[in-house]
């Protein structure tokens, strides 16, 4: 179980309105548009921590199907207000299931997953996929963390686990053939940048 999910879910109420003003753009869409070449036409995508939808959105309008879950209330109200299917869920919890898709992909969520959940949520991505579906999960990295960062100003602050580019890399990932592991270090955000790991289920 998630011990900060209620701490996280507060921060993101909180944090919500904000956060709607986002545009999905730069290098999250060249991420995004990476992990969707490796669909087909059409295919139907989960998106996991989909924040307030603008992600799920962009997907939506290059023509895939697209479930968005979030964890935060407010933020998938927001989503719905996007026309997405949205709904409020947890994919730390063992039993977390919405259907089998094509596709799944994680854009800076599991970054609030603690390193010792991390298996249980990678499981979770497969029962998620069909066979031969794609992954792919992406997260702020190039420390080792697992807490509030110092200057964390949500309320209440939010936990992160971040992994250093080697520990990213050497992750375990059963279930899956592993297709690329990138660093992006020419997109930073203080010292940290994107990890990037695409997965196809086996």
């Amino acid at each position: 179980m998630n011990e900060h999910r209620e701490t996280l879910r507060a921060a993101y109420d909180f944090d919500a309105a904000r956060r709607n003003n986002n545009v999905f753009d730069g290098w999250r869409a060249e991420v995004v548009d990476e992990f969707l070449s490796k669909l087909n036409p059409g295919a139907s995508v989960l998106e996991l921590g989909a924040g307030a939808g603008q992600g799920a959105a962009y997907v939506a309008s290059k023509g895939f199907t697209v479930t968005a879950m979030d964890l935060s209330p407010a933020n998938v109200a927001l989503a719905l207000n996007r026309g997405i299917d949205a709904r409020v869920g947890d994919f730390t919890e063992p039993d977390f299931f919405v259907g089998e898709f094509d596709g799944v992909y994680a854009m800076n969520s599991i970054l609030h997953v603690k390193k010792d959940l991390f298996q249980g949520v990678l499981k979770v991505v497969r029962r998620s996929l069909r066979l031969g579906g794609i992954a792919q999960i992406v997260v702020w990295g190039g420390i080792n963390q697992e807490g509030p960062f110092d200057d964390e100003w949500t309320d209440p602050p939010r936990f992160f686990a971040i992994y250093t580019d080697d520990d990213w890399e050497a992750l375990d990932t059963p279930g899956f053939e592993r297709l690329s592991c990138v660093f992006r270090h020419e997109d930073v955000e203080g010292e940290l940048h994107p990890q990037i790991l695409t997965l196809r289920a086996v």
